[in-house]
């Protein structure tokens, strides 16, 4: 009987170290969530004070416990010398909403960026977005195409109206709303030819997840044109219907 005791307690301890050992294994085998460099103030600031870069620090958080609205990092100089709306305690977040634009809206374009007015066709969604949220931006829009009906090459050609929606740029970050236009803080290529894209198309703002690394290539959407739409009327559910990303893909 004395010896059971003993038994029974090394037995219970075995198993106490290899549950330990098998929770340790599963958390390190949890993936790491993704972590944001958002911006918080180092001492308090008052309602209508300006916001000193001395007073600013980053501070690495989960995508998850990012307060909605928080400012990221990259967007320091947007903040910068800006009035705050309310009064910030120390090691508060930095939100949108806690910053008056009483200055020039180029304080807070990045370095080598360019600010793009953008008109949308429908002005619904811009209702309920704020300055920094991450938007997609969609073109509906006609092209001409030559086709051959003959497989004859030297057959005359015709020519046929396509009507397509596409991703125009699949993230991007708005600045500041007014009505239905929206600033935007983009490269300057990108910014020339989103300024030539919104005469020829009717553009649209989808919402995104802020700072979602999901499909940022602007073929991961694909392109929604007529023949899709046939597809539709024959039955085909659309998620699985496979459409060409482009005509010199095809």
């Amino acid at each position: 009987m004395k010896n059971i005791i003993p038994l029974i307690t090394a037995v219970l301890l075995g198993l106490a170290a290899v549950l330990a050992v098998s929770r340790t294994i599963k958390q390190q085998d949890k993936p790491q969530e993704r972590k944001q460099e958002v911006l918080i103030v180092t001492s308090s600031v008052k309602q209508g004070e300006p916001i000193l870069e001395s007073k600013i620090a980053v501070k690495s958080v989960p995508v998850s416990a990012a307060p909605q609205n928080s400012i990221d990092s990259s967007s320091l100089s947007y903040v910068v010398n800006q009035r705050a709306t309310r009064e910030i305690n120390k090691g508060d977040y930095l939100l949108y909403t806690d910053i008056e634009l009483d200055q020039s809206k180029s304080r807070s374009l990045g370095d080598g960026q360019w600010g793009v007015p953008v008109s949308f066709a429908d002005g619904a969604l811009l209702k309920m977005l704020r300055p920094g949220d991450d938007i997609a931006i969609i073109g509906t829009f006609s092209y001409q195409e030559q086709v051959r009906t003959e497989k004859n090459v030297d057959s005359a050609a015709r020519t046929v109206t396509r009507n397509v929606t596409v991703v125009i740029y699949p993230r991007v970050s708005i600045l500041d709303i007014s009505g239905n236009t929206v600033l935007l803080s983009m490269p300057p290529r990108q910014a020339i030819a989103l300024t030539a894209i919104q005469r020829k198309a009717s553009l649209y703002p989808l919402l995104r997840k802020k700072n979602d690394e999901n499909a940022l290539n602007r073929k991961d959407g694909g392109i929604f044109d007529d023949s899709a739409f046939a597809d539709m009327l024959n039955g085909l559910d659309n998620d699985n219907i496979t459409i060409p990303l482009s005509v010199s893909d095809k």
